[in-house]
């Protein structure tokens, strides 16, 4: 075996340097075992150093700044000098889809046009890819039609779908936060800081456990430092996510702002107004719960309740 004649070599090395052959023994011994440990230390600092989360949270975060608003210019001049070829005509439409996009979090002002660049590209690159991939494979030939039409729709509507998908998810997301962003502003606020102190407090306190609320929360005093007026900078904030109990809060602040009554206790009574709502939700879902359950119970308990207590009867029937 190779293996044992390079051991061979390296125990007659040892032995041609040492008298001993049980010294030479364990000295080749501890040599095998410093290589493994250097190996394992070296495996260990690679991965501290390339799977490290923070380490990846700060290179994604510092190739977005640098890098991406570059690319993005670039793309987005290219984009920009074929948009009528995917860019709908409906302007209603496109403030929609705008909307939309806000709503999932895709704030940029580009990402409408990588939008429907990208809906455009898969309507077209998927029954393309069929029909190629049909002249290969004999069997999907049969069916080459229904599976153009199949792809074709996937293109179309799969964007859309999945734009939902992530609306839903956020906004999941956005509702879970919620509560903790409310008790945690009324705190600061009861502790005699400003409302653009507070919102910047609890912004940092969430950036870990909920980072969608978190980066909402930076926007709003990014706009307020750039110049722009808390009020509007507030309700910018609804329309970025669409949630009712967000447009309830900053309705209720700027009520507050209009007219000079005290934050805190205008936050105050609207965390004890949202948690009753909240009470009562929960008591609404609770009480439906009996009603809902009748349907399954009906069609997959009540078959097999007749057949034990009505099967012997058969049974029984059946040999007289």
């Amino acid at each position: 075996m190779p293996e044992e004649k390079h051991m061979d070599y390296w125990m007659q090395l040892l032995r041609a340097l040492m008298q001993k052959e049980e010294s030479a023994h364990w000295l080749f011994l501890v040599m095998v075992f410093t290589a493994i440990f250097m190996l394992v230390v070296a495996f260990m600092a690679l991965s501290a150093r390339y799977f490290d989360p923070v380490r990846i949270r700060y290179k994604k975060t510092a190739n977005r700044k640098v890098l991406l608003p570059l690319e993005s210019e670039n793309l987005s001049d290219q984009l920009l000098k074929y948009h009528p070829l995917y860019l709908p005509v409906n302007t209603s439409l496109l403030q929609r889809t705008a909307t939309r996009l806000h709503y999932a979090g895709f704030h940029l002002k580009n990402n409408l046009l990588y939008y429907y660049a990208i809906k455009m590209l898969l309507t077209v690159l998927l029954p393309v890819g069929l029909v190629i991939v049909a002249m290969f494979i004999p069997v999907i030939k049969k069916s080459l039609v229904e599976g153009v039409l199949l792809a074709l729709a996937i293109g179309y509507l799969g964007p859309s779908f999945i734009l939902d998908k992530l609306i839903s998810m956020r906004q999941k997301a956005l509702k879970r936060s919620f509560p903790e962003f409310l008790d945690m502003i009324v705190i600061c606020s009861e502790a005699g800081l400003g409302l653009d102190a507070s919102i910047q407090r609890v912004a940092e306190e969430l950036v870990i456990g909920h980072p969608e609320l978190a980066s909402e929360l930076s926007l709003v005093i990014a706009e307020t430092r750039a110049g722009l007026e808390r009020e509007v900078a507030l309700k910018r904030i609804v329309e970025r996510t669409g949630l009712d109990d967000i447009k309830g809060l900053v309705a209720t602040l700027t009520q507050s702002m209009k007219f000079g009554s005290s934050i805190a206790e205008a936050l105050r009574i609207f965390s004890e107004d949202l948690r009753d709502k909240r009470t009562q939700a929960a008591e609404n879902t609770a009480a439906k719960i009996g009603l809902k359950l009748i349907f399954p119970l009906g069609i997959c308990l009540l078959p097999a309740f007749l057949l034990v207590v009505m099967g012997p009867v058969f049974v029984i029937l059946k040999s007289l």
